[in-house]
């Protein structure tokens, strides 16, 4: 038998293993990250058994106990900026080697795919399923990259210029024409970034940056940007002229609030988003201020929402937080 065949036979045996062990660091991930406070999608995979086979196919140096990849973990976030955060966690969670940023390794005259590496990733000693996944046995390689890295991984990874060795062997123009192609995804993805710090000094986006990073820590749900915007272009006149000043306030108030929003948040996982109680607003990150206000202008905020939404909603949202419109 060969050993190609060896490790189809044995990874068909031990994958489920294997896809168990993605999907606990996967779970970890998604609730450790919940502190950062920005959006993120978490995944993971073992690789299937046709991928396993041409991987070892493509790769002859590698063998069944080398291939560094059986298990993948991805985490996507939006920003640049948010990537050294989202890092700093994963190295608190597990073991791992030291990152590698595929940036670096382009150095300042190239381009092409980026995005951070952890290779092996697993379990520490101490922890409670080390011995139902070895660390010699069990790691995963973790990538955090942008939603624009990602663009520009999954349009490469089923073409002739996934890599630098495949690049090598097309045509000049071809070549360059990859490269001005990556390079213009980085720009987008850095200026993204800029546009991201510019616009807060913004009043109505800072104060909207404010409540996203209390949101994401109770909710990966998307949002509509729109409303949000709307609304807090509403309840523009409940806050003070220092914008700054309130979003301080805000901020404290929402933080000694943490555990309340949580039990909302949860307890509505509970009801379902059917349910009669459940507000509209639930998955929009200025419900948050609309708590605060509640709780402390709760008169005014209610004349002032009455002007441009149903009283039924503001009720609902109320009534999550333990509070009263009466």
């Amino acid at each position: 038998m060969s050993s190609v065949e060896q490790a189809r036979q044995q990874w068909v045996a031990e994958r489920p293993k294997y896809d168990a062990f993605g999907k606990v660091l996967e779970q970890r991930l998604k609730e450790s990250l919940k502190s950062v406070g920005v959006w993120f999608d978490v995944g993971s995979r073992a690789k299937t058994v046709d991928s396993l086979v041409k991987k070892l196919l493509t790769k002859r140096n590698y063998t069944f106990d080398t291939l560094p990849d059986k298990v993948g973990v991805r985490v996507i976030i939006r920003y640049r900026s948010d990537v050294e955060k989202v890092i700093a966690k994963v190295r608190k969670l597990f073991d791992s080697d030291e990152p590698e940023n595929k940036e670096q390794t382009l150095g300042t005259d190239r381009v092409g795919y980026l995005s951070v590496h952890l290779d092996h990733v697993q379990l520490r000693d101490n922890d409670s399923e080390t011995p139902l996944y070895p660390r010699d046995v069990f790691w995963a390689e973790l990538q955090v990259r942008t939603l624009a890295q990602h663009l520009w991984s999954e349009m490469s990874h089923d073409t002739v210029y996934k890599n630098d060795e495949m690049v090598a062997n097309l045509p000049l123009d071809t070549r360059r024409r990859v490269a001005l192609m990556a390079g213009q995804i980085e720009v987008a993805d850095r200026e993204f970034d800029r546009l991201n710090m510019e616009l807060s000094s913004r009043a109505i986006v800072f104060l909207l940056q404010v409540l996203e990073r209390h949101y994401y820590t109770v909710s990966s749900k998307t949002p509509n940007l729109e409303l949000s915007i709307k609304v807090l272009h509403t309840l523009t006149p409940l806050m003070t002229t220092d914008v700054s000043a309130f979003a301080n306030r805000l901020n404290e108030f929402l933080t000694a609030k943490q555990s309340v929003i949580e039990q909302v948040y949860s307890d509505a996982r509970e009801q379902g988003p059917e349910d009669d109680k459940t507000p509209a607003f639930l998955f929009q990150p200025e419900i948050l201020l609309i708590y605060n206000l509640l709780a402390s202008r709760r008169d005014e905020t209610r004349e002032l929402w009455n002007q441009s939404y149903p009283e039924r909603e503001l009720e609902r949202i109320a009534n999550s937080f333990g509070l009263s419109l009466d």
